[in-house]
């Protein structure tokens, strides 16, 4: 350590890096107590009452850098009391003194000893001798940064200062222009405002605040931290709502600013209001609430085309209503008179153009007191609605009903008792007018779905008020509407069935739900289907559970095969419920009624249904839902139990065995039947021409060898694979296209699991793309490879699968590509549609060429798949196709003229026609035209 004297002083006051290295060594030196801040400072008296400015600057910057490097707890209060008499005499010096004296009264304050009387004495010093705005921008927002710092720790003591404190921040903020400055001000004033009492001036700080308003900013672009306009804007509004005492200035100067022609501007005047009305005392807004009100009016009549603009002044008003009602009804009623004096005329003419803003006004209102409000609007629509000379037609009574929904909405979201009785005419109405419709159905004649469904979601939301009389007429309405084929209106009437599952659950189960299950069987199939989708959403009531689930078991499990239709039917019912309901429901549903044991029992039965398949594959689902919801060790002895006794060279078997092992736990082992399973999985495939059941046989498989383990303990399965893919090209030879299929379906599980044995599977089958009889096979086996199936089970998957299987097929195609063969573009086409395009992206040069290719075949799947790729590459401005634009609109335009481009889709049907063939589980194959 060198001795501290006047000369080393000298030294380090050269240059700004020997100042900084300096200041660190007498920091060390102040902590090991070689010397105290007293001796420190007396060395430093030379520089810092040198004539010269720069001497002083840079004494004053060491003293500063020292302080600021300090433990904070390290300086005595004696000590701080004498550098903080420095610093408020050192305010007095030459401006270009300031900015070190200000970063060291910012290393001060930091200081835990400090006096709350230093405090003082140092603003009083700052606001006396030196000006905030005076000062470089970094400058200022330390100051401000100094005045947050200290309102927050020493509270009482500048409290006590009483104006003079407020009015020192006041100045030093009046004029900021910076928008960094801005932001961090506007974020502290509010917490600033809400501690200090303005006194005498309340409007001075406001108007520090209303100048900046509505906020005119652009931000810059290079700015990485960008403050944005509408940031900005947020925080304002916190300020000028910040004191009660702002309430006469800020709703002016909002309605002022709301009459601008800028969006902006009206947009921040609304907000403005919203946080007013949030804010500030309702007794004090009442008195302009008038002038709020027509401001608002404004805005929405008689609409404006601005979406935004209307949309926030129907929340604000709502806001200033609600805030009324939560603290003085009195005051609420008055708002809602005025509101009502002008919007009921409008109501009472649907025609009239005005009457959608009045409607949205209407709903608003109801934010106060709904009652009061309401009373009047559904008077004024049961007018309407019982007007026989000038009867409503079909859409005004849509329009009533729409809003009657909301209003009903917010009037049960508060479920007053006083509501009971408030909605029995208007029921009366929804009812008379749903059973006139039912009997237009009864005439034949065409019914508007649309207003009935309004009608039933207005019953919906009224639910709760409906009386005991208008009950029994809701049930006898929704009995019929549940049984009658020329109405869908599942998802409206579902959720009235839930509401009033809820409130009164022994009505309507006996005078809605008994009526439709009792003569169930004779309902025709649509009915039974849509009733079902209605009696599901009530399933996790208890009140139902169980005649719910007796009904779905009899249907699907009953004695009545013959009637396959309705058996489908209950079955797919079924299987959405155990797919929208949680494992313990489903475990308890297994233990319960033995389900995987009546799923098992109907597969064996499936011989005498129409369309066998079909029912078998919901079979499959059915099984593989309720296996996925018990725990593991119950699912490997469901599994293995029943898995000796499957024959799987039958069709029923092979879907039951997809149900009890497609989506078995990954810890399951069945490493024990893997040579029985890959033997009669692959010869079943071989003999069977059930193509859906083969499709089945093929998943199966696929995820089979995706699941073995095939480390050192399990040799053997390694060995018993590799001899049956050596069988299976073997097969392949002798043109057997049933081994590609099956091929293609195991190097799929090996692919995803990332196993070497699928290289020379791909190779094998790239090979086969040259093969007269067998090419198209393999294109389709290269379909089956990429494409996901959702409803295949695999464990194993590697990482960047996708990627990885792209660079294999580029290696093993990229000089046949060259060569235009239409086959080896369609095998590379179908592992480009799924590859990711990022990939894509960083092989465009490689896969551009083959691309373009492509939409010169005569093969509309790929044609259409090449089409896709390019068209993302296009949106995104990819400047490879930017550049081959002239290639690849003549193409394009050429596929205009494309014999093949229209594709009519038929529509679907529930079930098939009796004597159709069943394609209901359609192989890759089927799925490429």
């Amino acid at each position: 350590m060198a001795p501290l004297t006047a000369a080393t002083i000298e030294e380090l006051l050269e240059t700004d890096i020997t100042l900084e290295k300096g200041a660190e060594q007498i920091v060390k030196d102040l902590t090991n107590h070689f010397y105290d801040i007293g001796e420190l400072c007396e060395k430093l008296q030379t520089p810092l009452t040198s004539t010269n400015v720069e001497r002083r600057v840079q004494g004053t910057l060491l003293l500063t850098r020292v302080l600021a490097q300090l433990p904070k707890d390290m300086l005595s209060s004696q000590q701080l009391g004498v550098m903080v008499e420095f610093y408020a005499s050192r305010l007095k010096d030459h401006h270009n003194v300031i900015p070190a004296v200000i970063e060291g009264i910012d290393a001060l304050i930091q200081m835990n000893n400090l006096p709350g009387t230093d405090v003082v004495k140092l603003l009083q010093s700052f606001f006396i001798n030196t000006t905030c705005q005076s000062q470089l921008r970094s400058d200022r927002f330390k100051l401000y940064q100094i005045f947050k710092y200290l309102s927050g720790r020493y509270v009482s003591e500048l409290k006590a200062m009483s104006g003079d404190f407020i009015y020192g921040v006041i100045s030093s903020i009046d004029g900021e222009r910076d928008p960094r400055n801005l932001d961090y001000i506007f974020s502290f004033i509010p917490d600033f405002i809400a501690t200090y009492p303005l006194l005498h001036l309340s409007e001075e700080m406001f108007e520090i605040f209303a100048c900046y308003f509505p906020i005119d900013f652009t931000p810059s672009a290079d700015d990485p931290n960008t403050i944005t306009r509408d940031d900005l804007a947020a925080k304002l509004a916190k300020c000028l709502v910040a004191s009660s005492d702002f309430v006469e200035w800020t709703i002016p100067l909002a309605l002022e600013k709301l009459d601008s022609e800028l969006i902006l501007a009206k947009c921040d005047s609304l907000e403005l209001l919203y946080q007013s009305a949030l804010n500030f005392d309702c007794e004090r807004i009442e008195t302009q609430f008038e002038s709020i009100w027509l401001a608002l009016k404004a805005e929405v009549f008689p609409g404006s085309e601005h979406t935004v603009v209307v949309s926030a002044a129907l929340r604000t008003l709502s806001c200033f209503l609600e805030q009324a009602s939560n603290v003085k009804i009195s005051i609420t009623h008055n708002y809602q008179t005025l509101i009502l004096g002008t919007i009921l005329t409008h109501l009472s003419d649907i025609n009239q153009r005005l009457f959608e803003p009045a409607a949205s006004i209407a709903v608003v209102s109801m934010s106060g007191d709904p009652i009061f409000t309401g009373e009047k609007i559904f008077g004024t629509f049961l007018l309407k609605l019982y007007d026989s000379l000038n009867p409503l037609n079909d859409d005004q009574c849509l329009s009533v009903y729409k809003i009657i929904k909301e209003m009903f909405k917010i009037i049960c979201s508060r479920e007053p008792p006083i509501y009971n009785n408030l909605s029995a005419d208007l029921c009366h109405q929804l009812h008379r007018h749903i059973l006139n419709t039912m009997k237009t159905i009864e005439n034949k004649e065409n019914c508007n779905q649309d207003l009935m469904r309004a009608a039933v979601m207005c019953l919906t939301e009224s639910a709760s008020l409906i009386n005991e009389e208008n009950r029994a007429l809701t049930y006898k309405v929704l009995t019929q509407i549940l049984k009658e084929d020329s109405v869908n209106l599942t998802k409206e009437t579902s959720q009235l069935l839930e509401r009033l599952g809820k409130l009164q659950p022994i009505e309507l189960q006996a005078n809605c739900l008994d009526l439709c299950i009792n003569n169930f069987s004779h309902l025709s199939t649509c009915i039974q289907q849509r009733m079902f989708e209605n009696l599901l959403r009530l399933v996790r009531q208890l009140p139902f559970t169980k005649r719910i689930i007796k009904l779905l078991f009899q249907q699907a499990f009953g004695p009545r095969i013959s009637e396959s239709d309705q058996c489908y039917v209950a079955l797919k019912a079924l299987n959405k419920l155990l797919e929208k309901e949680d494992s313990n429901f489903i475990e308890d549903l297994q233990h319960q009624n033995s389900l995987i044991m009546k799923y098992m029992q109907l597969a064996k039965r499936s011989n005498d249904f129409f369309f066998q398949n079909m029912f078998l594959s919901e079979i499959a689902l059915g099984l593989s839902l309720v296996i996925q919801s018990l725990p593991i060790a119950e699912q490997y002895m469901v599994a293995t139990q029943h898995l000796a006794e499957l024959n799987l060279q039958q069709s029923s078997d092979m879907y039951v065995a997809q149900g009890l092992l497609g989506y078995l736990h990954k810890d399951i082992n069945l490493d024990n039947h893997f040579e029985r399973l890959l033997n009669e999985l692959t010869q079943f495939s071989m003999i069977s021409d059930d193509e859906q059941a083969r499709h089945v046989a093929h998943q199966l498989l696929c995820s089979l060898v995706n699941k073995i383990d095939y480390n050192n303990n399990n040799r053997n399965n390694h060995g018993i694979l590799i001899s049956k893919i050596n069988q299976l090209i073997e097969e392949i030879k002798q043109e057997k296209e049933k081994a590609v299929d099956i091929l293609s379906w195991v190097a799929k599980g090996l692919i995803m699991r990332g196993c070497d044995e699928a290289g020379d599977i791909i190779e094998e089958l790239a090979k086969l793309l040259e093969h007269p009889t067998l090419a198209n096979a393999a294109c389709m086996a290269f379909n089956i490879i990429s494409t996901d199936y959702p409803r295949l089970h695999l464990p194993i998957i590697k990482f960047l699968y996708k990627q990885k299987f792209f660079q294999l097929m580029l290696t093993k195609l990229d000089h046949k590509l060259e060569t235009y063969c239409e086959h080896h573009l369609r095998a590379f086409v179908y592992v480009l549609k799924t590859t990711p395009h990022s990939v894509l992206k960083m092989n465009i040069g490689n896969i551009g060429p083959t691309l373009c290719k492509c939409l010169s075949t005569t093969n509309r799947h790929t044609i259409t798949i090449a089409l896709d790729i390019c068209s993302s590459f296009i949106r995104q401005k990819d400047e490879y196709f930017a550049n081959h634009l002239s290639l690849l609109i003549p193409l394009c335009l050429k596929l205009t003229t494309y014999v093949d481009s229209m594709v009519i889709k038929p529509r679907p049907q529930i079930l098939p026609p009796r004597n159709s063939p069943s394609n209901f589980i359609p192989s890759a194959r089927q799925n490429i035209p």
